[in-house]
């Protein structure tokens, strides 16, 4: 198995006369990146319970193509955009160590509810 995807993540809560120009530069990061060699996958949303708060992502499946990333000028038009029209601005990258679906989750939970069951009836 080769190497766990690399993912960028931010959080940005834009400037409220601001909004407008920031959907803006991140729905044309999104546009932009979507080209980028070794993407996996980006998308921007906007948080439906904070006010003007986004979230980007995007997956890599390599570090050169991330760093490639970095250094670009379309990352570079990104933060800019974001110091420039937002009140908070978080960003990190991560590593996807352990990735696992709905139905191991289940099955984590059913062995949880049942280690519960077991301590009541002792």
């Amino acid at each position: 198995r080769g190497m766990s995807p690399l993912t960028l993540s931010a959080r940005v809560v834009a400037a409220p006369p601001s909004r407008r120009e920031l959907v803006l530069a991140l729905v044309g990061w999104a546009e932009a990146v979507r080209h980028a060699p070794g993407l996996v996958h980006a998308s921007v949303s906007e948080d439906v319970e904070v006010e003007a708060a986004f979230e980007l992502r995007a997956e890599w499946d390599a570090e050169g193509a991330l760093e490639e990333h970095l250094r670009s000028d379309v990352f570079g038009v990104l933060v800019g955009a974001a110091e420039v029209l937002s009140l908070s601005v978080r960003m990190s990258v991560a590593r996807v160590a352990d990735e696992y679906g709905l139905d191991v989750i289940k099955k984590r939970r059913a062995a949880r509810w049942a280690a519960a069951q077991r301590r009541r009836e002792a």
